[in-house]
């Protein structure tokens, strides 16, 4: 995140100036308190939503969760639309502070990673605790805070192109589990985490060269943004390296490379009425890798329950959301 200097920021409980020809309300634009207080209530909230068990989550959850999902890719296409039409109307690539669209498309983007918080409950009300692993919790946990200093520090300008690369990867990351709500197979799942790592390296690259193009134009509160942004970035890239490593690249003593792990894949999307998670998290604990690819040796260490692991892989998953 870099830009021209024009204007100082106001007070810390004020929107930036770059929101002056908002008209819409900004409660959550730069307020200390907003972030805290949300956040706070995210972490809270986890161990309390682990207690709660629904008896019939499908029939509650569904149509509620395809609609989350939907109302993301369309929040996220206009996000990007917004961006678009800002740069296709004279908003450089590099060194603007001066369009206020692209600021109105950065609040949005921000604001959403508050409602992105129920990711995390839907996963919980599902008993899916599996899921709400440290990489997840730490994620939205941290990108909130990320984007509310670079909303604090300069919401104008150069701050646009993680924005735009994010909320593109969004399109795609719930159109996926919106497919997959709807029981239709979806191509790309294996490289959305590919997408993800690219765009960290993206805007890591994209702040270098924003230094280099606003070097004597940059303000302490420019390099701050900057630095918290790289730091999120370089954290996020090492956390989903680790996890698409586990992912897609694990194999069983002894035998040569197998492929991607289907009890780690059923245990991420979820199967129908969350039958057979337990199984598929011991399949996965036991080194089984590749369903078409167990032996009996593996099988006897499952004690007979492979026709529940066959069944578990093939099931379509209805309670993906993350």
């Amino acid at each position: 995140m870099c830009s021209k200097t024009q204007t100082k920021t106001t007070s810390s409980s004020s929107p930036p100036a770059s929101f002056a020809a908002l008209t819409l309300p900004s409660p959550l634009s730069t307020p200390l308190k907003t972030p805290l207080a949300l956040t706070t209530l995210y972490l809270l909230s986890i161990p309390l939503l682990k207690t709660f068990k629904l008896s019939n989550p499908k029939s509650l959850l569904l149509p509620s969760m395809l609609l989350y999902n939907l109302f993301q890719v369309t929040l996220n296409i206009y996000t990007v639309a917004l961006i678009l039409h800002s740069l296709k109307n004279g908003h450089p690539l590099i060194g603007s502070t001066t369009s206020p669209l692209c600021s109105t498309a950065i609040w949005i983007h921000y604001t959403n990673k508050y409602l992105e918080f129920l990711d995390t409950t839907f996963m919980l009300l599902r008993q899916r605790h599996d899921q709400v692993s440290f990489l997840h919790v730490y994620h939205h946990f941290t990108i909130t805070w990320a984007w509310y200093f670079g909303v604090l520090l300069w919401a104008g300008g150069d701050s646009y192109f993680g924005a735009l690369l994010n909320s593109g990867i969004h399109v795609m990351m719930y159109g996926y589990y919106a497919m997959t709500l709807l029981g239709m197979k979806c191509p790309w799942k294996r490289y959305l985490t590919v997408a993800q790592l690219m765009q960290f390296v993206s805007v890591v690259l994209f702040t270098v060269g924003c230094v280099y193009y606003n070097w004597r134009r940059l303000e302490g509160r420019h390099f701050m943004a900057m630095g918290i942004q790289v730091g999120e970035m370089g954290s996020l890239f090492f956390l989903f390296s680790k996890f698409y490593k586990k992912s897609y690249t694990k194999k069983i003593k002894g035998t040569d490379d197998l492929p991607i792990d289907e009890c780690q894949n059923a245990i991420q999307e979820g199967v129908e009425n969350n039958m057979y998670v337990d199984q598929c998290a011991q399949a996965v604990k036991e080194g089984v890798v590749g369903i078409n690819e167990v032996g009996g040796v593996v099988y006897s260490r499952l004690e007979g329950k492979e026709r529940v692991l066959k069944g578990a892989v093939k099931k379509n998953s209805w309670s993906m959301v993350g």
